[in-house]
């Protein structure tokens, strides 16, 4: 019983070692990524790195975190930042954020308030930290702005894998539920409140290619740029509204969309009204526009529903025959 008593304690004894022996590795780890932000001419700062979890875990625990890229102006800052990495699986991370951060931008602080919010990562440390698969979990969100706005989010996923056809694709799936907008937007497009205070849903499921894979370096030199976007369903709902768009775009080194999404549209004169108040389709071309997108409806048998390809080309974004306007910006800076 004796020696089995001391074996025990030395059994115990070597796995504490070991185990302090990692956590100064994952400390040391995790000070040299703040020295390589440094280096690449990030600002950071860190009132303090530490490591806890004894005896399966690493958990590493930055305090008062600041983050800053004087290239684009962005800063994040957070009382407290966790990473929690299980013993046999240090390839796997746990993201853990605090109920509070901030982020800066040249124009406008915001500050983000959560009931949970936490990402689990798959990376591959022999790959530069590349990703493999990301599962982030959102409830409770409030994003309030120095500006004087405030966005709220009810819940919201998101998923994005690698897939084994190329190291750069990337399968993508999101869905979000009860996203109150700004009031401000909401008064700009809906004056009259016909519609409800919050989007119902929101869904994603896309395939992204892009031009470097996601690892360390994206985020301490240069984020990856889409290439091409195979969008397998993306769905809003909104009241009596449903905007549901699929197709393929394919993205120029410029960042332009170039392709065609083919378009379900239900209630589409409430979504006119939507654009008419916001000011992006001068009131002139609306009986235009109008007439046209009533052509369509009447094409499809259904008065009140559109089935159209929306096409982007050359910069500009045309629904069926009517020209929307320019094509958005899709650069990740």
């Amino acid at each position: 019983m004796k020696r089995l008593i001391v074996l025990i304690v030395v059994l115990g004894g070597l796995g504490a070692g070991a185990w302090a022996i990692a956590a100064m590795g994952v400390e040391t780890a995790a000070k040299r990524w703040l020295d390589d932000g440094r280096v690449e001419g990030w600002i950071v700062d860190a009132s303090d790195v530490s490591v806890d979890g004894f005896p399966l875990d690493f958990a590493t625990e930055f305090t008062a975190l600041r983050l800053n890229d004087p290239e684009t102006g962005l800063t994040w800052s957070t009382p407290r930042f966790r990473l929690e990495q299980d013993v046999y699986r240090l390839d796997r991370i746990t993201a853990v954020f605090p109920d509070e951060q901030v982020f800066e931008t040249p124009v406008e602080e915001l500050t983000l308030t959560a009931a949970q919010l936490s990402a689990v990562l798959d990376v591959r440390p022999t790959a530069n930290f590349a990703l493999d698969e990301a599962e982030g979990v959102f409830r409770d969100l409030t994003l309030l702005s120095t500006l004087g706005w405030e966005l709220t989010l009810g819940d919201a996923d998101l998923s994005i894998s690698q897939t084994a056809d190329d190291p750069n694709l990337y399968a993508i799936s999101g869905s979000a539920a009860r996203l109150a907008p700004p009031e401000a937007f909401r008064t700009l497009l809906d004056p009259d409140n016909a519609l409800p205070a919050e989007i119902e849903t929101l869904t994603v499921a896309a395939n992204t290619l892009f031009d470097a894979p996601w690892d360390r370096t994206a985020l301490e030199t240069a984020r990856p740029q889409p290439l091409r976007i195979d969008i397998e369903d993306a769905t809003l709902v909104w009241g009596d509204m449903l905007l549901r768009a699929s197709g393929t775009l394919d993205v120029t080194p410029g960042g332009v969309p170039e392709g065609e999404l083919d378009i379900r549209a239900e209630n589409w004169r409430q979504m006119m009204d939507l654009t008419r108040n916001s000011g992006l389709l001068p009131e002139r071309f609306v009986p235009t526009a109008e007439a046209m997108l009533q052509v369509l409806a009447e094409m499809n048998g259904a008065p009140e529903h559109i089935d159209a390809t929306l096409t982007f080309s050359n910069g500009r974004v045309l629904l069926g025959p009517l020209p929307i306007g320019p094509a958005p910006s899709l650069r990740i800076r």
